[in-house]
């Protein structure tokens, strides 16, 4: 690695990123689960109420149904919250990582810049010289360069 180049940092941070990123998704495909299971929990809090509105004798169990239901319900709410608040730390260490990953960017370029710039200003310093010599060696064959000639 060059002194000066961060792009080792830079790929390291790609990987931090994708790896985190591969996180959130498995984060967020068990909040859609958590979220689907509540639909189904409603579902069927729904069909038992309108089966124990049918059938008097199928209310008897409706309490203990409410019961169980509102037990599943309070659980579901906590994992849903518990997803909910590491999705939100990941997606907060994300953007910290993106912002990271976008300063060695930056920084990257300007060493490039630099270094291009450098190279430039050599290779111009080495035609420069190139040019000089040139000049020097035709005033020297034409015959102007012998002492009390003309210049």
């Amino acid at each position: 690695m060059a002194k000066g180049d961060l792009h080792a940092i830079i790929r390291l941070n790609k990987l931090e990123i994708d790896e985190l990123r591969r996180q959130l998704g498995v984060l967020l495909r068990e909040e859609a689960t958590l979220v689907a299971r509540d639909r189904a929990l409603d579902a069927a809090l729904d069909r038992e109420s309108r089966l124990a509105n049918a059938h008097p004798e199928a209310a008897y169990t409706l309490g203990a149904f409410l019961a169980a239901h509102r037990q599943r319900k309070e659980a579901l709410a906590g994992e849903l919250e518990d997803v909910r608040t590491r999705i939100a730390e990941m997606r907060e260490t994300l953007g910290e990582l993106f912002r990271r990953r976008k300063t060695y960017e930056l920084a990257q370029e300007a060493r490039d810049l630099r270094a291009a710039q450098d190279l430039a200003r050599k290779d111009q310093a080495v035609l420069d010289e190139i040019g000089l010599t040139m000049h020097r060696r035709r005033r020297i064959e034409d015959g102007e360069d012998q002492v009390g000639g003309n210049r």
